[in-house]
């Protein structure tokens, strides 16, 4: 190495120089895991992405946005239309969000869908069964329903927009969550905190503390911090995760436990069955 007697600031380098290699030898194998770890973030990232790019998941998700706050669905048949946007069953889900929470539709204009559902080989039983149901119901969906508790707005892929390469993002247009809470969360919160909400008039409220004669119970005045929801019929994942989400943020100002329950659990996919099912049985 060039050391020659007792040179003592050659041999001081030569340890120092050692014992850096030393280290960067031993932590070699942390480096590499950490370095596995990150390939196999990104690698998953870029593979949803390009699965919402192929099916165009980001049009959908903001034609949806739009639906629920009472927009019009002016491309709504373009997208139905186009046969590289998604595939049949998410033509079919989009349009079901469009006939419920959308603006009213006459028969004329669910005829004309129907038609464009069926070139794009989708099964529009569903659809007779949520048309019924919707006359039955009358139900409307007022735009401060869906929009009461959107404060708050996350970037799913901020991460990779700031530290990955710009062209994973190309052609995906919007994918910016607001975040919601849902009419099942909406009703816990104002249970909880003891609001007063048209949505909870018909609620009855049992104290086992007081006698069963007791006709008129006193509200109980303070907060609860313990709730356990239970859906009779079909529940899903959002909705559990929007109360799992609404109980984190609570927890800031006092811990919160909600537990989320349902006779049948059902996936987006299982659900439309179940639609499609019932509207061939009417």
């Amino acid at each position: 190495m060039g050391v020659e007697g007792e040179d003592e600031t050659a041999i001081s380098m030569l340890s120092d120089n050692t014992a850096r290699l030393t280290s960067a030898v031993s932590s070699l194998p942390e480096l590499l895991e950490k370095k596995r770890l990150i390939d196999m973030h990104t690698n998953i990232a870029t593979a949803l992405l390009e699965h919402i790019k192929s099916r165009k998941l980001d049009v959908y998700f903001e034609t949806e946005e739009k639906l629920m706050s009472k927009a019009v669905h002016d491309n709504l048949m373009e997208i139905i239309n186009d046969p590289d946007a998604g595939t049949p069953e998410d033509k079919l889900r989009l349009f079901l969000i469009a006939l419920i929470c959308g603006p009213t539709m006459n028969d004329s204009q669910i005829d004309q869908y129907c038609i464009a559902l069926q070139a794009a080989n989708c099964d529009v039983a569903a659809v007779q069964y949520i048309s019924r149901w919707k006359s039955y119901t009358k139900m409307t969906a007022a735009p401060s329903q869906y929009g009461g508790g959107g404060t708050k707005t996350v970037n799913m892929f901020s991460k990779l927009m700031s530290h990955g390469s710009q062209f994973l993002m190309e052609g995906v247009k919007n994918l910016v969550i607001k975040k919601h809470n849902l009419p099942a969360t909406r009703i816990v919160d104002a249970l909880m905190e003891m609001k007063t909400m048209q949505e909870v008039e018909d609620f009855r409220y049992f104290d086992p503390k007081l006698l069963r004669g007791d006709s008129a119970i006193p509200r109980n005045k303070t907060a609860f911090q313990e709730a356990y929801v239970f859906v009779v019929g079909g529940g899903n994942y959002i909705e559990y995760q929007n109360l799992v989400d609404y109980a984190k943020g609570k927890s800031t100002t006092a811990p919160r436990r909600v537990v989320y329950g349902c006779s049948d659990l059902s996936s987006a996919s299982q659900f439309l069955k179940q639609l499609s099912r019932l509207g061939s049985e009417m």
